[in-house]
């Protein structure tokens, strides 16, 4: 499998809004994808610190991902240390939904933080229920933290995952 990741730019926001409004995504991301695209927006420009990247499989762009430092965006309720980075993603195409593709861009997304922040812990919040995103952080090596209620995020109970090794 030829998965890379490269940055996120403006020609790939309208490829990303379509894919927020795909029911495989929309169950799980987000209920305002114009807000959602804003924020991408300001990351390209460097006015966000996270990295947002797309993900190309043999060439094509298959789905999206982001890694951020938690200490950049307000993360107590998540119980996040000061070097803790947390990771979001996304497969935009559906038939590659159960394909090896999320384990594979994990373990991108992993190295790529890895060079960028040597044995910086990850700590990633999902929706509980979304139980095919927790199997690729399992599979990645990340342990779970602990179900609970997050009061910022739209789901009932969210999943809280880490993988404090080093990275690096």
């Amino acid at each position: 499998m030829n998965l890379t990741l490269c940055p996120m730019a403006d020609a790939d926001l309208p490829v990303v809004a379509a894919w927020l409004l795909a029911p495989h995504v929309a169950r799980w991301w987000t209920e305002d994808p114009a807000q959602e695209i804003a924020g991408y927006a300001r990351c390209i420009r460097g006015e966000e610190p996270t990295q947002a990247r797309m993900v190309h499989l043999d060439g094509w762009a298959v789905g999206w991902c982001q890694w951020y430092r938690w200490a950049d965006y307000p993360a107590g309720e998540y119980g996040a240390g000061p070097q803790d980075v947390g990771l979001d993603y996304a497969i935009g195409e559906a038939p590659l939904v159960g394909r090896g593709v999320g384990t594979a861009m994990i373990a991108a997304l992993v190295a790529e933080v890895g060079r960028e922040r040597p044995h910086a812990p990850l700590l990633v919040s999902v929706d509980a229920e979304n139980t095919a995103s927790r199997r690729v952080l399992e599979k990645n090596g990340f342990a779970l933290v602990e179900l609970r209620e997050i009061p910022s995020e739209p789901e009932d109970r969210s999943a809280l995952y880490r993988l404090g090794r080093s990275i690096g």
